[in-house]
């Protein structure tokens, strides 16, 4: 199929899919952090769903609270940063029905392992490549 057969309407389309396709698998990744993170918390009532509408719920949080600090200057970043954390743990708060630690405890932890698993497909990805580019 070339170019020309495509219309602007199946372009339109095929990236609202792909879009879609990449909120959810989103959703699904940090939900499965946050769950990880609150096992290790010691979080009793946890599970999938729970851990999804913490995700979704506290990212809708969180970005309505980083539209307000928006406007505050400079410190913005920084007080965002942390706003995040305690929002997403207010918000977790009810849903994982536990307490405020346990729930800020489960956020924080969801992000660290979100980087370190990022960072050691990093230095796969690129041990791979250097493997590649040295015996291949």
């Amino acid at each position: 199929m070339n170019a020309e057969a495509v219309g602007p309407m199946a372009v339109a389309g095929g990236a609202l899919v792909f879009l879609a396709v990449g909120i959810l698998a989103t959703l699904v990744i940090q939900s499965l952090f946050l769950l990880w993170g609150a096992k290790i918390a010691g979080i009793e009532g946890r599970g999938f769903g729970r851990a999804m509408a913490v995700t979704i719920l506290g990212g809708l949080a969180s970005f309505g609270v980083s539209v307000v600090l928006a406007a505050s200057g400079p410190v913005a970043p920084i007080v965002g940063f942390v706003a995040g954390f305690l929002v997403s743990a207010l918000v977790a708060m009810p849903i994982f029905r536990t307490t405020f630690g346990r729930a800020l405890g489960a956020s924080v932890l969801a992000w660290v392992l979100s980087l370190l698993v990022a960072g050691l497909l990093v230095l796969l990805l690129v041990g791979l490549g250097a493997s590649l580019a040295v015996f291949g």
